[in-house]
């Protein structure tokens, strides 16, 4: 009965151990996924100028819009 007690015990003590380390495994590997995912979007944002090509297109927007409407008030 004591040998069973002990089994269970140090079975017991062995599932925690498996569970805190791929508790830590998991946390370490997402950390490592979002920087990588973080790394990839600054590369397509910066590489392909995709970000600079949106900015240039809201600002050019922004001025036939003026341009529009200072058409229109001056008749």
């Amino acid at each position: 009965m004591a040998t069973e007690e002990l089994r269970k015990t140090e079975r017991d003590k062995r599932l925690d151990a498996l569970e805190d380390a791929v508790k830590k495994y998991g946390n370490k590997k997402k950390e490592q996924l979002d920087a990588d995912v973080k790394f990839m979007k600054s590369v397509i944002k910066n590489r392909t100028g995709a970000g600079k090509v949106a900015n240039q297109g809201v600002t050019d927007s922004k001025k036939l819009l003026a341009d529009s409407i200072s058409q229109f008030l001056e008749g």
